[in-house]
């Protein structure tokens, strides 16, 4: 069996494919909201056809890990941010729309939230 790699980065959030197409591998999940399988991780999409003597048809798809650099912090930039209880820091898990692959820790010098 050989693989086949399509050349999409994707990052979390981003919907792969639906599930009645596909079913999820490494660094993907499904959705029974839409019934679609979305990355969980920054990456290249990949997909893997189904063995000839399974059961199942549909292909896996799944995220290859992408080794570069994320994203780079700048001032202004929104970023999406998991404050911890009782401190004034965050760990950063996006920049934007992407996530980071590294840990970034931010201190909460002002108190303005938008809550989402």
């Amino acid at each position: 069996m050989k693989e086949r790699e399509e050349e999409n980065f994707v990052t979390p959030g981003d919907m792969l494919g639906k599930a009645l197409e596909l079913k999820p591998g490494y660094g993907a999940y499904f959705s029974s909201h839409d019934k679609a399988i979305y990355a969980s991780l920054t990456g290249f999409r990949s997909l893997t056809p189904a063995p000839p003597d399974s059961d199942d048809p549909r292909a896996t798809v799944e995220v290859k890990v992408h080794k570069a650099h994320g994203p780079v912090l700048e001032p202004g930039v929104v970023v999406t941010a998991r404050v911890m209880a009782k401190m004034a820091s965050a760990d950063i898990v996006c920049i934007g729309p992407k996530s980071v692959r590294e840990k970034f820790t931010g201190i909460i010098r002002s108190c303005i939230l938008n809550l989402v």
